[in-house]
């Protein structure tokens, strides 16, 4: 795993559960505004089908993995292996590391109350 995500896998892991459900909302989010270049803009066309799958996918896996936190499941997936996944799934879809965790440490400037 990258030193930037373990760097964030340190922060996460210290966090309160609603200061994790907080920071992977803000992760969907660039995640999902990431994914808005398979498709032409103003159409329904999409551009890049496959790469829009695997963006899908990991979506679905950051949801999924945030629902278990706000619902106190009391088994869910370590944090350790939820950053494995995803700093996988973001190498394999093409996504810079350095620019995704830049623009969510930048949005935290607003969060400093919350995080």
């Amino acid at each position: 795993m990258d030193e930037q995500w373990e760097e964030e896998l340190a922060k996460f892991s210290k966090m309160v559960p609603s200061q994790k459900i907080i920071w992977l909302s803000r992760l969907l989010f660039f995640v999902s505004m990431f994914a808005r270049d398979t498709y032409q803009v103003g159409t329904d066309y999409v551009e890049k089908p496959e790469k829009l799958r695997k963006y899908n996918e990991l979506l679905h896996r950051i949801a999924s993995f945030q629902l278990e936190i706000a619902i106190n499941k009391e088994v869910r997936k370590p944090d350790k292996q939820f950053f494995l996944m995803l700093a996988a799934a973001i190498d394999e879809i093409g996504i810079n590391v350095s620019t995704l965790v830049g623009v969510m440490k930048s949005s935290q400037v607003g969060w400093a109350n919350v995080l």
